[in-house]
């Protein structure tokens, strides 16, 4: 076997994603109704962003074209998606204002009361000690300044196709579930309890509300449940201790589907998972 017939599997973050599967998931999510959502929450004159989990410098791209004096800092621990966050922001009218550093959220690089906005997206979850994140939050920001983070409860992870598909969103939550508690004491399902964990860590919650990611959209049937397979398999990667029957169970459930329906089937499906957006100010 020559080195050309070797394949090389990609690289696979915390959250169970390659930078390519990140990247069509960030497309498939956060659009302009979303960002305009966000900027709801975001002062106009904030002059400091700090993305905490950055990954591609998804923020950067959405927010900075309106924050137009604000500069970035986004940082990940992830070497191979801040290489190809700089690409991504290079040769953008905002590029100059775009700095991109490898770091963990539980030790921030930057001064005491030195930032006016604090992101983190889809990266609390990850986290196996979030009271120590929100300490260095609070530490980070300055008096006034604002915390906005987007977290989900992927235990009401769903899938519908011209209605509800009960059979395979019970056994995507028990997937789900099983998965929660191969990760703990990271949650995949902290986004509810984020209010109360900012409070705890001396934050004043101004909102928090739940928003729901994905679309319906009219497909084939197979395609939807396709899409559903490839969800399994990377909620099983995001476990290392992954209970494999669990995940065998719930993909002979997804083929019961599809053997139930003709594959040229078509439909409005889609999958819909709802995260909280809480913001949070410091006194």
């Amino acid at each position: 076997m020559s080195k050309s017939d070797i394949r090389v599997e990609p690289k696979r973050g915390l959250d169970g994603l390659t930078a390519e599967e990140l990247r069509a998931s960030r497309r498939g999510w956060w659009d302009d109704l979303f960002t305009q959502f966000l900027l709801r929450w975001i002062p106009p004159d904030t002059r400091d962003v700090l993305d905490v989990g950055c990954g591609l410098a998804t923020a950067a791209h959405a927010l900075l074209p309106s924050l137009t004096g604000a500069s970035y800092l986004g940082i990940d621990a992830d070497e191979e998606r801040l290489r190809q966050a700089n690409a991504l922001v290079a040769g953008t009218p905002y590029a100059a204002r775009v700095q991109l550093q490898r770091g963990r959220a539980e030790r921030l690089p930057c001064a005491d009361e030195s930032v006016d906005l604090i992101l983190s997206s889809m990266t609390l979850q990850h986290v196996p000690d979030v009271p120590a994140v929100l300490s260095e939050v609070n530490r980070v920001l300055r008096a006034g300044g604002r915390f906005v983070g987007i977290e989900p409860n992927n235990l009401a992870n769903e899938f519908y196709f011209d209605g509800p598909l009960e059979e395979v969103n019970a056994a995507f939550r028990r997937l789900f579930a099983a998965q929660r508690e191969a990760r703990r004491p990271a949650d995949i399902a902290i986004g509810p309890a984020v209010p109360s964990i900012l409070e705890r860590a001396g934050l004043t919650v101004i909102d928090s509300r739940p928003y729901a990611l994905g679309h319906v959209s009219r497909l084939p049937v197979a395609e939807l449940l396709e899409r559903a397979r490839r969800v399994a398999a990377i909620a099983s990667a995001q476990a290392e201790r992954s209970n494999s029957a669990v995940l065998q169970e719930c993909l002979a459930t997804i083929d019961r589907a599809a053997a139930a329906a003709p594959a040229d089937r078509v439909g409005y499906g889609g999958q819909v998972v709802p995260v909280f957006v809480t913001i949070a100010q410091r006194r």
